[in-house]
């Protein structure tokens, strides 16, 4: 009776255990069961849209790198009216830059020295998934920097068909699948005609192709990028079939946006540190919950016997209902530090609009004359020295970010006017002044330039109207 007993107490205490186990999976798998209906049901809504979703992206990928920002728009509203009528289902919320890559990889890129802007995160997808070689209009410098960044630890090598080393750049690269950056290219040498075409042929186990008159041993790591500065550059429609454009052209929004970024991060650093750690998180939140999702259906499927008895699953459905509890806390804290990094973007969004606009101003002074050309990176190292040698900007602390953001907007129209009109000449010079001061007064200029024209007693009026602030103490009111 004695051992009888023994037996009932440790069936009984097995059995308490299986109830405590079995309580415990009803309680985790409930709570899956929740998101994974959810997640049922936005995969069969993805399903449905599948095809129309990757017809848009493939249009992207094939067709929209050779254009600007509001072309690509244009490009995308038309091919989702064709969608729409013949019929086929896509997402309407679709990102091409959130469905053809990740959080991890953007942050990555913006580390590379990749503009943070949706162009140039556009222009770095097409350079990731493209078929035919790139051959990239980049007259700022912007691709080129990001290329050797990101290849520069598959040793990347720079060259150009002015080298006298070209050829063997090119046999090394091909021979040993090393990424080759030709610069400069106006026009393309015949001898990378069958290089764009991929004419290899197999002889022997051996992968080969002729380029010239030798035949060269064929790696598929082998990546080919062009490069050419000047954004007028012509090519021929057979050329045009054989590569992928990528333009890297900067336009007023991805300027606008570029500047933000540069504003926020010298005037706002804490506010930006917070925008890349969110991009960060969101990333590695939906990385580890896909990690603890993959790992549960694993041990689901290796599990053998009674479930109850599996103490590794029930220890993996625990791990996952807490770290999905976690990722909704770190979800629902985002949006309020998105609200907070939007209240602050804005604060800048009129100095990067109005940085952007002096740019494209000097852009377009080469219609005034030939002589005047001015280049992006010339430019930024203007913000650059108002940002960081003025020496009245020094003396007001960042703790106060009001007065330091009206400063930078006085000293930056003062320094490019100071620095531009010393190589223009003098009958360009009020020209010159009158446009920054129609960038800078914004909606009003209409209003008070009519003052300034009806009369002479106009002009003292035009002068009370516009703040000391602007005219820089009579410097430009001089002029």
């Amino acid at each position: 009776m004695i051992g009888e007993l023994q037996v009932i107490k440790a069936d009984k205490q097995k059995v308490q255990e299986k109830v405590s186990r079995s309580q415990k999976l009803i309680q985790n798998l409930s709570a899956e069961r929740i998101r994974w209906e959810a997640s049922s049901h936005s995969f069969k809504e993805q399903l449905a849209c599948l095809l129309g979703d990757v017809l848009l992206a493939s249009a992207f990928l094939t067709y929209t790198g050779f254009f600007d920002h509001f072309y690509r728009q244009y490009l995308d509203s038309e091919w989702r009216f064709f969608i729409e009528q013949i019929g086929l289902k896509y997402r309407s919320d679709i990102s091409m830059s959130e469905f053809l890559s990740k959080p991890t990889d953007r942050l990555i890129w913006q580390t590379q020295e990749l503009p943070n802007d949706a162009l140039c995160v556009e222009n770095a997808i097409i350079l990731k998934r493209f078929n035919r070689y790139p051959l990239v209009i980049d007259p700022s410098d912007q691709a080129l920097k990001y290329i050797v960044n990101h290849y520069a630890d598959k040793k990347i090598q720079k060259t150009s068909f002015a080298d006298d080393s070209f050829m063997k750049n090119l046999e090394n690269a091909i021979r040993f699948g090393l990424p080759l950056l030709v610069q400069d290219v106006e026009r393309i040498d015949p001898v990378l005609n069958s290089v764009l075409n991929k004419e290899v042929q197999k002889a022997g186990g051996r992968i080969l192709i002729r380029v010239g008159d030798q035949e060269i041993d064929f790696s598929d790591k082998f990546v080919l990028f062009m490069i050419t500065r000047n954004p007028a550059a012509t090519f021929t429609p057979d050329l045009c079939s054989r590569v992928t454009f990528v333009n890297f052209t900067v336009t007023p929004s991805s300027l606008q946006n570029q500047c933000l970024n540069i504003y926020l991060k010298n005037e706002r650093e804490e506010i930006d540190r917070k925008r890349s750690d969110l991009l960060k998180l969101q990333g590695e939140c939906k990385v580890k919950l896909r990690e603890l999702e993959d790992s549960l259906l694993d041990a689901l499927s290796k599990s053998e016997g009674n479930i109850l008895d599996n103490n590794a699953l029930i220890t993996t459905l625990e791990t996952l209902k807490k770290e999905a509890a976690a990722i909704a806390v770190e979800v629902e804290k985002t949006e309020d530090t998105m609200k907070e990094i939007e209240i602050v973007s804005n604060q800048y969004v009129p100095l990067s609009n109005m940085t952007s606009r002096v740019f494209f101003t000097l852009d377009t002074m080469a219609q005034v004359s030939f002589l005047y050309q001015y280049s992006l990176q010339h430019f930024m190292e203007y913000i650059f020295a108002v940002l960081h040698t003025n020496e009245e900007l020094a003396k007001v602390p960042k703790s106060n970010p009001e007065a330091r953001l009206q400063l930078i907007t006085r000293e930056l129209f003062l320094y490019v006017y100071t620095k531009i009109s010393q190589g223009l000449l003098l009958e360009h010079q009020p020209l010159f002044a009158l446009r920054l001061a129609q960038i800078r007064i914004g909606t009003d200029y209409d209003s008070l330039f009519e003052v300034l024209l009806k009369s002479g007693a106009g002009w003292g009026s035009y002068q009370d109207t516009v703040s000391e602030d602007f005219l820089g103490e009579g410097k430009l009111t001089r002029t």
